[in-house]
């Protein structure tokens, strides 16, 4: 369920048109309005010296933090898609997550979150009960349009309470979508999602990725603004591009499920008809750091 946290010293605007919940940053002097850092799955726990799969979360992600509130020139915005919490999503991971990610928010850069399979909506709102948003344009799910000059980013709620790995979109929020990008075809759409597609259950009948992608995919692909579909999860680093749409995985901060995964985050550098990804390596020897990858949109 994303949930936007403003900067701590920026103006937010935020709207209501048409029963969308928007936010255009208000982007400084020195700040690049065309540059977004991406980041997903940090996995906080409740004491700062745990490790998991020979990872300290808590400092991966202040690590992370410190260099994208350092970056010159400051980005946009900063989007986490989900997992913020190490296990089940407690009152005190959040409060841990809120401490984590203060400079970014200290630096003027709006902080945009979505919960994953590893979150819980009402703790979090516990653990970080100011920064829950009000009147949500879909019942039950909290979601958001981010208006930036080159593209808009479409932050959505995959959190499914019935499923403690996979995801759901629902028909409500769908329709929501499906609205909300009618109403923005001026500009590419970036659509953020916690898990990534699965269109049929795997051979035990199960979905661990995004149940209703075969009901989400007609809705993207209609609607010829809709360029990449950015999604974390599987704690890996890939590119790949389905009907012209480019599929972005990002990297996991809090930990990789193999070590020769890389684990950062990615700087995008958005322009007219594409993207720039770099990836962030938090271990700048591996092989992956700095290397990313030049993405054309599809046209229409």
């Amino acid at each position: 369920m994303p949930v936007t946290l403003p900067p701590y010293t920026r103006r937010r605007f935020l709207a209501a048109a048409a029963g969308v919940f928007v936010v255009r940053p208000a982007v400084a002097a020195d700040a690049d309005p065309h540059r977004v850092a991406l980041l997903s799955d940090p996995h906080v726990p409740e004491k700062a010296d745990e490790v998991s799969r020979d990872c300290n979360m808590t400092e991966r992600l202040r690590r992370v933090v410190a260099e994208v509130a350092k970056l010159d020139p400051r980005p946009a915005c900063a989007v986490i898609d989900g997992d913020l919490a190490y296990k089940t999503g407690t009152a005190a991971e959040y409060a841990a997550f809120g401490k984590l990610v203060g400079p970014v928010r200290a630096a003027g850069i709006p902080l945009h979150v979505g919960l994953g399979n590893h979150d819980h909506f009402a703790r979090f709102a516990e653990g970080l009960a100011a920064l829950r948003p009000t009147a949500p344009p879909v019942v039950g799910k909290q979601v958001l349009v981010v208006e930036l000059p080159r593209a808009n980013l479409f932050v959505l709620d995959s959190y499914d309470p019935k499923n403690g790995v996979g995801g759901k979109l629902g028909e409500d929020q769908r329709a929501w979508l499906a609205t909300a990008l009618d109403a923005r075809k001026d500009k590419p759409a970036l659509v953020c999602v916690h898990h990534p597609l699965q269109f049929e259950p795997d051979k035990a009948g199960k979905y661990g990725g995004l149940a209703d992608s075969a009901d989400l995919w007609p809705v993207l692909t209609a609607r010829r603004q809709v360029k990449a579909y950015i999604f974390g999860h599987t704690h890996t680093w890939r590119l790949a591009e389905k009907d012209g749409i480019h599929l972005v995985n990002l990297p996991a901060v809090g930990y990789p499920f193999a070590k020769t995964e890389v684990g950062g985050w990615v700087d995008v550098r958005l322009a007219a008809a594409g993207a720039t990804l770099e990836v962030r390596a938090l271990d700048p020897a591996h092989p992956t750091h700095g290397k990313g990858a030049e993405l054309t949109w599809r046209k229409g």
